[in-house]
């Protein structure tokens, strides 16, 4: 597949490939935008790179140090040595990009960009200062929840999560108002939540949601609380047998529940009659061929989902 000139990609059709994992197409989206001088686009290569692991994991930190050469501040934050999350004892890491970093936000949320102004909450504002306020009135958590809120009206959804996590009866508002605007991963902590208030018909509305999006974390956790019976949950090892075949047929294997050497308790091979295993194992495969996986990446949650989306 190649773009003609005229019609350039966007960086969020790079980005939506990724959350899809259609790694060779984000590539050439984000590969295609960054010769362009695009410095936002070769971040998101780099870590497509690290996603992707093997040598390219390696050969991220070349990529991201390229987009902080070119100004993208996300870009220097991966190269900061006091990042835990970035390799530096492979990659070009420097302690010169912190502070550039932050300089490059503050012109970002300047001009009304919600991520700039969420990453400042964090690199800007979580300071020891911050740590010795936290728990007096007016200072330390409700400013940074402030600064996510300003972060959310301009635009960045992600902070409706983080808003949500601190105090989910006031800020439930939002993460719903996320959902409308078609945020994914509001729609598996929705159904969550409403499962945990008893409110089936929001809960089943919003888990449906989510099922149908592909959301393979969401698909997952299903997976494990059917097989367990957790989280207000019954067991149910042919609803666990549908959702684990369509994990296993996304690419994150839970196999082992499925073979001979399986814990008896977990054992679906055993405790789904063969007939439903032929048919949930077709249902799942036509679902997986009609519903692509998805993962929900952003500048928060790379590589290790630190923000728990």
């Amino acid at each position: 597949m190649s773009f003609p000139l005229q019609a350039m990609p966007a960086i969020h059709n790079g980005i939506d490939a990724l959350w899809h994992h259609q790694y060779k197409k984000a590539e050439q989206v984000f590969s295609q935008l960054a010769e362009r001088g695009n410095a936002h686009a070769m971040y998101w290569l780099g870590n497509t790179y690290q996603l992707e692991g093997g040598m390219k994991r390696l050969d991220a930190g070349r990529i991201l140090l390229k987009a902080a050469e070119m100004g993208d501040p996300w870009a220097m934050e991966r190269l900061d040595p006091d990042n835990g999350l970035s390799l530096c004892t492979v990659w070009p890491c420097n302690s010169k990009w912190k502070s550039r970093a932050v300089e490059g936000w503050e012109k970002l949320s300047k001009q009304g960009d919600g991520k700039a102004t969420f990453s400042l909450m964090f690199h800007k504002e979580n300071t020891y200062w911050y740590r010795f306020t936290r728990w007096i009135p007016g200072m330390g958590q409700e400013k940074l929840n402030q600064m996510a809120l300003k972060a959310f009206h301009q635009g960045y959804q992600g902070a409706a999560v983080y808003l949500f996590n601190h105090n989910k009866s006031a800020n439930l508002k939002y993460l719903i108002q996320a959902a409308k605007n078609n945020f994914i991963p509001a729609y598996a902590k929705l159904a969550i939540y409403y499962k945990e208030k008893n409110n089936v018909n929001l809960m089943n509305k919003y888990k449906n949601i989510a099922i149908q999006s592909g959301d393979m974390r969401f698909i997952k956790l299903l997976f494990h609380v059917y097989i367990q019976g957790i989280f207000r949950y019954k067991k149910d090892f042919d609803k666990a047998y549908y959702y684990g075949k369509i994990t296993t047929l996304y690419g994150d294997d839970v196999s082992e529940v499925f073979g001979k050497n399986a814990p008896e308790e977990f054992s679906l091979s055993t405790k789904v009659a063969k007939d439903n295993q032929v048919v949930l194992t077709q249902e799942a495969k036509e679902f997986v061929r009609t519903h692509p996986p998805y993962h929900y990446y952003d500048e928060f949650s790379i590589p290790f989902n630190v923000m728990d989306f």
